[in-house]
């Protein structure tokens, strides 16, 4: 059975990005592509030895998992995105290499990820309480009762002020997407008060908006 790669199953049409990409590939995805900055120009290049220039600049696009391959336009100052890399850059992935979001790994520029300590459990906490238990039993003597009232003496000789309100400036909230037309993943501001503004109308009561002419009007009610 034949493995066919995404540059197969994308019905490339060439466009045009402003600005190169961040480093941000998944490791999986990364092939022969190296970050770096060549002739003043920092990203994704592909060593190709047995070409005049060596080094070629590569995109990758998020959207359809493929490398793509680029040059500049100077008279209007953008990068073309000419076409898929083809076999000389050894960048193909197949599509049996694609992985959800989720499950990507690594990524490229970013430090790897370091494993939790797990906490202590529940047994081994209980072990050491009970030790510290028979330890207290066997010596008839609950601690350095000395010390624990001198800490105590020193607790109650200290006032301590509260702590003055502080202005908490919260930071913008912020998410990623993936650009439509570039392939590229941006970050955007996400707009805060239209969110809280939603979440209040949706957990809010049921009632009509007061028409935007005026104060509310209250419902006529039948004469009595």
């Amino acid at each position: 059975m034949t493995r066919l790669t995404t540059r197969e199953c994308w019905a490339f049409a060439p466009y045009a990005i402003e600005e190169r990409g961040e480093q941000n590939v998944p490791l999986i995805y990364l092939k022969e592509a190296r970050w770096r900055t060549v002739r003043g120009s920092t990203g994704y290049f592909v060593n190709i030895p047995i070409r005049p220039s060596q080094y070629y600049p590569v995109e990758f696009n998020h959207i359809y998992m493929c490398w793509c391959e680029i040059t500049w336009n100077g008279p209007e100052a953008v990068w073309n995105v000419v076409r898929p890399t083809g076999p000389d850059y050894r960048c193909n992935i197949f599509e049996d290499e694609v992985q959800t979001s989720g499950n990507v790994g690594a990524i490229d520029g970013q430090p790897p990820i370091t494993p939790r300590t797990p906490a202590p459990s529940m047994d081994s906490r209980e072990e050491q309480d009970s030790e510290h238990s028979e330890d207290t039993i066997e010596s008839g003597q609950p601690g350095n009762t000395t010390e624990e009232e001198g800490l105590a003496n020193l607790a109650e000789s200290i006032h301590i002020n509260p702590p003055e309100m502080a202005t908490i400036t919260e930071a913008p909230h912020t998410e990623e997407i993936i650009n439509d037309h570039t392939g590229h993943w941006i970050r955007r501001v996400v707009n805060i008060v239209d969110n809280e503004a939603a979440l209040r109308r949706a957990t809010g009561p049921d009632r009509a908006d007061p028409p935007s002419g005026g104060p509310e009007q209250l419902p006529e009610l039948p004469p009595i």
